[in-house]
């Protein structure tokens, strides 16, 4: 038997349901550094939920789109090529705030960096960044995600294995 959809408590949903279950956390870890972590169910229309999380924490500081942006793509790799898809699947969307130097960070606005990590579940192969075989296909309908979140962020990578899962993630740092 199906779940009835749920609207997220607490998220603008625009007239969306949502099948994710509300697993919201927020932890501080001092005063200079803030996480929010939420996992959501194996499907496609999970990555659209997953950006607007994304949107509703980060939608006052300078980070609001390029993050929303990129959750997005991995979101969407995560449910696509990974076990995460599958009907018992889910992903985590995992996004870090740190603050300038080792001051306070007294609002979201006045982050000096933004981490953002999505976990998937593992599957047949690794998350590719561009892996430089020079081949070019510009009428390719995929393939370009994670050449677009390199683009925006600082830094990219990921850590696991197909076994076991993987941590993909994106620093975006605050353009001076």
């Amino acid at each position: 038997m199906a779940a009835a959809p749920v609207t997220s408590p607490g998220l603008p949903h625009a007239g969306h349901p949502s099948r994710a279950v509300p697993v919201n956390e927020a932890v501080r870890l001092g005063p200079e550094i803030l996480i929010w972590r939420r996992a959501f169910p194996g499907a496609l229309d999970q990555a659209a939920e997953a950006r607007r999380f994304t949107r509703f924490l980060l939608g006052s500081t300078a980070f609001a789109d390029d993050a929303e942006l990129v959750v997005g793509e991995l979101a969407g790799n995560a449910v696509r090529h990974t076990r995460s898809g599958t009907p018992e699947g889910q992903f985590t969307v995992e996004i870090t705030l740190t603050s300038p130097g080792h001051e306070p960070l007294a609002t979201s606005a006045a982050a000096a960096s933004v981490l953002i990590t999505v976990y998937d579940l593992g599957g047949a192969g690794i998350p590719r960044f561009g892996d430089g075989d020079g081949v070019d296909v510009p009428c390719a309908e995929g393939g370009r995600g994670l050449a677009i979140v390199t683009a925006l962020a600082e830094r990219a990578g990921f850590q696991g294995a197909p076994a076991t899962g993987h941590r993909v993630w994106a620093y975006l740092a605050r353009r001076q």
